[in-house]
């Protein structure tokens, strides 16, 4: 057997030890199936080891509800299943699957015609259940959970070993399963990333608009911002671009690409009206800089005081002294700053506070579980309290549809912003009011 790496070994240690304990999955724990592995490596001497993980892009939960995580993992182990006899028929099953986080393990013996388990048998298996999964999600789940859901696959041989206790053999092979995994799903990210830098090199970044909404004054107060990538890749979604984007060692440019498209793409602009321009937190001081120098020469109706910037409440918890300056410089120069993902995470609320903000906004998965539970009312109704305080001004993000928006509007929301009013789009979005 090779010898895993210390990270490897460390991450197996944790999941095993996991999954001893495992109680809420209603699958089979590991010291449920430890017997039948001791088992069949005295009788046969080796056994196979399947790590299936799913790594996640972009707001699955926003956009799908936090429910589809439940789905996703429950199609897999279905499809999973349905491959013995089929896919995995060269190899026997012999115990069921067992689930760690996203992942799976998944156990096997050698055929029956074999007394020991081939390298080649064992990489077509994984081949091709590397490709069942990706038809899974391609075909069979709801549109969009593909792009932000990957499947990596990866195997290793487990061998009995005198000079090794049954348990670090056990260790070794799943750090081994689990790093061939990890460097599958690492050669699909550095995929996405060169994807991502040949946009930003051709200019392929396309701006999306949509409106926020003062439904009691009938008007648009401004538009917030997002860019998508090519119809190809899964980068088209502005979710999975921008988580891409920020684990890219391209970051900077694609923030000076974006926000020059973005800003030229804005001609409908009316005087008054404002532009929401996402940011990272460490961009700040150049994007600010760039706007100050570039923005009204590309669109003459963004002055400083007609722009957004907009960064993640999670930002703020990095370098948090440094942000809070930067944030006043920002603000010194005369734009406006937005703090998103409100709702999402109440221990930055105190770091928001200090922000001084213009405007927050209400995380769309906040607003997508509005509904008979009260819970999400409640806070609700803490956070326009707390938005009173910091005398910023409160949107509702995601809202699609015109009960959510009266919801909100009876506890004390006024500026709302999703496709209850209307969808992102490359031009700025008209919004009808009723008469």
């Amino acid at each position: 057997m090779d010898r895993p790496t210390d990270e490897a070994l460390r991450k197996a240690q944790t999941t095993l030890r996991g999954l001893v304990s495992d109680g809420p999955t209603h699958l089979p724990s590991l010291n449920l199936v430890a017997d039948s592995i001791r088992l069949e490596l005295e009788k046969t001497g080796t056994v196979a080891l399947l790590y299936v993980s799913l790594r996640r892009y972009g707001r699955l939960e926003p956009v799908f509800g936090w429910r589809i995580v439940d789905e996703i993992l429950d199609a897999v182990a279905a499809n999973l299943e349905g491959m013995v006899g089929s896919t995995l028929r060269r190899l026997d099953v012999i115990s069921d699957f067992t689930l760690a986080d996203d992942a799976f393990i998944v156990l096997l013996s050698p055929p029956r015609s074999s007394a020991v388990i081939a390298d080649d048998d064992l990489a077509a298996v994984t081949r091709r259940v590397y490709e069942r999964l990706q038809s899974l999600l391609l075909n069979d789940l709801a549109p969009g959970v593909y792009d932000r859901v990957h499947p990596s696959v990866g195997s290793a041989l487990l061998f009995a070993d005198t000079a090794l206790t049954f348990e670090q053999n056990l260790q070794h092979g799943l750090a081994l399963a689990m790093q061939a995994a990890e460097e599958q799903a690492a050669a699909y990210d550095r995929d996405l990333e060169d994807t991502l830098a040949d946009c930003v090199s051709r200019g392929d970044l396309e701006p999306l608009f949509e409106p926020v909404v003062d439904p009691e004054a009938c008007e648009v107060i401004g538009y917030r911002s997002s860019v998508r990538g090519p119809f190809y890749s899964p980068l088209r979604l502005p979710d999975v671009l921008l988580d891409v984007a920020g684990r890219s060692p391209v970051l900077a440019s694609y923030g000076i690409a974006a926000r020059e498209a973005t800003v030229s793409a804005a001609s409908g602009l009316r005087p008054d009206d404002l532009l929401f321009l996402g940011c990272a937190a460490n961009e700040l001081p150049n994007a600010a800089v760039v706007a100050v120098s570039e923005f009204y020469s590309l669109n003459k109706a963004l002055v400083p005081q007609h722009v957004v910037f907009e960064i993640d409440a999670d930002d703020l918890g990095t370098n948090t002294a440094s942000t809070l300056r930067t944030l006043e410089d920002v603000r010194d120069l005369g734009f406006q700053l937005c703090i998103s993902g409100l709702g999402a995470q109440f221990t930055v609320l105190e770091l928001v506070a200090q922000a001084k903000p213009d405007f927050l906004c209400l995380d769309p998965v906040l607003v997508a579980g509005l509904g008979a539970d009260l819970t999400a009312i409640e806070v609700v109704q803490l956070l326009v309290r707390f938005a009173g305080r910091t005398g910023a001004q409160l949107i509702a993000t995601g809202v699609r549809h015109r009960d959510q928006q009266r919801l909100l509007a009876r506890n004390g929301v006024e500026l709302f912003c999703g496709e209850a009013f209307a969808r992102a789009d490359t031009r700025l979005p008209q919004v009808a009011f009723p008469e």
